[in-house]
């Protein structure tokens, strides 16, 4: 039988500066992204609360008495069921008015085991935790010098969410290539960060799962005034966003209307010494 051998396992392509440069090509290294975060905070804490605990919080596996760092909080998507479950959780972000979001949510819950940092993962200087998060986090240029980050902050276990196959499903795909006119659209998927941590010595678990967020609208208006805002659509093709939302919205019975997307995500993740 035929065996494969790699002569030379440097003819290997290197997926960090690939990722790079499919980054790059997107939208460049933000020295500031908080300030385009800090915009899309209302809308973006809209469809992050729309469907309740997530399930990514049924999979973390925190302990009482641990401590997590979760990487680009947000509004707190994340970090305020994980509050309830860990002994302390500290919520980073680039944006301010997202962090003031997660704060309103920690108060309504009546949760306060928890800090807030604001900042860049890249920039940010923190303690160990025993558990590190990052949930659509990994838009960095430098892949595996923010990997290696994560590994180092990490005490026990890092977990890592991000999406398999193409970065939306397809019907919004269609929606966004045709507002933007993009060919290629979104980042590289979950395979390509597997593969850095491979170069990195660290050997990942994968978990594949399937997601479905639900929002509710009172028209197709509302729901097109809300993707505009949360993608940053040029002025003028507020129209193409109204139609695409007009054909896909289900009516409720009880007036209003539903908007369900699916996803297939990845979860990576890895307990230290595990190598």
């Amino acid at each position: 039988m035929a065996t494969l051998e790699w002569e030379n396992m440097d003819d290997l392509p290197d997926y960090n500066a690939l990722w790079r440069a499919a980054v790059e090509a997107r939208h460049g290294e933000e020295r500031d992204p908080g300030a385009r975060w800090d915009k899309k905070s209302v809308a973006f804490d809209r469809a992050a609360r729309a469907d309740g605990v997530p399930v990514e919080c049924c999979m973390i596996g925190v302990r009482p008495n641990e401590t997590v760092l979760d990487i680009g909080a947000g509004t707190g998507r994340l970090a305020v069921p994980l509050a309830r479950q860990a002994r302390h959780v500290t919520a980073l972000d680039p944006s301010g008015k997202m962090l003031e979001r997660l704060r309103r949510h920690m108060e309504e819950a009546g949760l306060s085991n928890y800090v807030v940092l604001k900042g860049r993962w890249e920039d940010a200087e923190v303690e160990s935790h025993d558990v590190v998060v990052g949930a659509n986090v990994l838009g960095f240029a430098d892949l595996r010098a923010a990997l290696a980050k994560m590994d180092a902050a990490a005490r026990r276990v890092v977990y890592l969410f991000w999406h398999a196959g193409e970065w939306r499903e397809p019907d919004e795909m269609a929606l966004y290539r045709a507002v933007f006119e993009e060919e290629h659209v979104g980042y590289p998927d979950y395979l390509w960060v597997v593969h850095v941590l491979h170069e990195m010595g660290i050997y990942a678990n994968v978990t594949i799962y399937r997601t479905e967020h639900a929002a509710r609208y009172d028209s197709a208006d509302e729901a097109a005034a809300s993707w505009c805002r949360l993608h940053e659509v040029p002025e003028g093709l507020e129209a193409t966003v109204r139609a695409h939302f007009a054909r896909v919205l289900v009516p409720l019975e009880r007036g209003g209307y539903i908007l369900r997307r699916r996803r297939r995500m990845a979860m990576i993740w890895w307990e230290k010494g595990m190598g």
